[in-house]
C-alpha cells in the first residue's frame, strides 16, 4: 500500500467540540452586541442644522445614543463628519442671542486644543442640543443606564437633567 494516501482524521473529542461550540457562542454574542450598536446609532435624540444666509454651506450637529456627530460642510457634496463618543464629552455650553446660538464642545480628547464650536444655530436648537447633550453627560458621570427607555422619553429626561437656572 502507498504511504501517500490519505487517512481519515479521527473524530472530535467532546472537549475539541465544546471548544467549537463556545467559539461560535462567542461569535453570535459579539454580532448581537454591534447589532444592538448599530441599532442604537440610528435612535437620533436630537439633531439641528445651521441657519442659512448666515453659514452658506450648512452645518448639522446630531446626538444619538451613542456619539455626537458634528458635520461640517466647505463645498456641494464637501465636508467633515467627526463624531466624538458621549463618554469623551467633558462639557457642552450654548452661547445665544436673540435669535440665533453656538454650541461649544469640550472633550477628553483635545490636548489642550481648542473646543469644538458650531455657530449660527436657530437660538432655542442651540439651547436643546446644549440640555441634551449636558443631561447625556451627567447621567453617564453617575453611571446611569439608559439603554431600557424608550428614545421620545430618554430625550425629554435628559433634557430636563441638563437645565439651569438660565434656560
Amino acid at each position: 500500500m502507498n504511504d501517500n494516501t490519505l487517512q481519515p482524521s479521527p473524530p472530535p473529542t467532546s472537549e475539541q467540540t465544546a471548544q467549537k461550540q463556545h467559539r461560535q457562542d462567542k461569535r453570535e454574542e459579539v454580532k448581537e452586541e454591534l447589532q444592538e450598536a448599530i441599532q442604537e446609532s440610528y435612535e437620533i435624540l436630537v439633531t439641528a442644522t445651521t441657519v442659512f444666509p448666515f453659514t452658506i454651506f450648512r452645518d448639522t450637529l446630531t446626538i444619538d445614543r451613542a456619539k455626537l456627530t458634528i458635520t461640517q460642510k466647505a463645498f456641494f457634496k464637501m465636508g467633515e463628519v467627526m463624531s466624538i463618543r458621549m463618554e469623551d464629552i467633558l462639557n457642552v455650553t450654548a452661547t445665544v442671542g436673540p435669535f440665533l446660538g453656538s454650541v461649544k464642545i469640550v472633550t477628553r480628547v483635545l490636548n489642550n486644543e481648542k473646543p469644538f464650536e458650531v455657530h449660527n444655530f436657530w437660538r432655542e436648537d442651540a439651547l436643546r442640543i446644549k440640555r441634551i447633550a449636558q443631561g447625556y453627560v451627567i447621567a453617564l458621570q453617575k453611571e446611569i443606564d439608559t439603554t431600557q427607555l424608550k428614545t421620545p422619553e430618554l430625550v425629554a429626561m435628559l433634557d430636563e437633567l441638563g437645565k439651569d437656572d438660565h434656560n
